[in-house]
């Protein structure tokens, strides 16, 4: 069995293989807070169904973070959930992603994209994750 840590030859986690704290389908009616009044404060069901909130494994093996260390799966945080945090906020989302169990490290690339070192977590349990970190009302 290859070492999961490493990047190479990693494949993503099927639940019930994975390390998940908790999955997507568990955080589904949990509201998370706007920054406006327009749009609205939203479940994680409604923000999935926009399209601007989703993840899925990295195609290549990536390197970053401040050790160099594997990156496994790419989050998209689209427009819709750019509502949901500011930059500016007391806890960035990217520290707030770092906070969640079974997340070992995170590189936000561009504004909508975040890559995500997580090698033990199945795709459901990094969305769970990352819809936790929007919960946290220090990312507004």
């Amino acid at each position: 069995m290859s070492d999961l840590t490493s990047g190479a030859g990693w494949a993503p986690p099927q639940p019930p293989a994975c390390d998940c704290v908790e999955h997507v389908e568990d955080v589904l009616d949990v509201v998370i807070a706007s920054r406006y009044p327009d749009p609205p404060s939203m479940t994680v069901r409604e923000l999935i169904a926009t399209g601007d909130f989703s993840v899925k494994p990295m195609s290549e093996r990536w390197l970053g973070g401040h050790d160099e260390g594997p990156l496994h799966w790419n989050l998209w945080a689209g427009d819709e959930a750019r509502s949901l945090y500011d930059d500016d906020a007391p806890l960035r989302l990217d520290n707030s992603i770092m906070e969640r169990p079974g997340i070992e490290r995170v590189e936000w690339v561009d504004r909508e994209i975040l890559l995500i070192g997580a090698p033990r977590l199945c795709a459901d349990g990094v969305l769970a994750a990352a819809a936790r970190a929007l919960e946290d009302p220090r990312v507004r």
